[in-house]
């Protein structure tokens, strides 16, 4: 029972972090307009949604793979938004 709420508080923490550093990333893109500011906050929001559901599911069902493919999203967003910026 102590490791499902050790494990939620991580979680918990993780999803603020991820939210604190997309509002970063948008507070960047609004004041440049760049696009690669605003994928890095698209990709932090949706990693802070990823961990959101993963706080309300069973410990069993952290293998679904719609979870890790929100993760996956996210990895590829800031991989593109990276390789968009250098390409020029």
């Amino acid at each position: 029972m102590s490791q499902d709420i050790v494990k939620q508080f991580i979680y918990g923490a993780v999803m603020m972090a991820s939210v604190v550093s997309g509002l970063f990333f948008l507070k960047f893109w609004r004041k440049t307009a760049d696009r690669f500011f605003a994928m890095f906050a698209i990709s932090f929001f949706i990693l802070a949604a990823e961990r959101w559901f993963l706080v309300f599911m069973p410990s069993q069902a952290e293998e679904n793979t719609w979870i890790f493919s929100m993760r996956l999203l996210a990895f590829l967003l800031i991989i593109i938004a990276v390789v968009d910026k250098n390409r020029s």
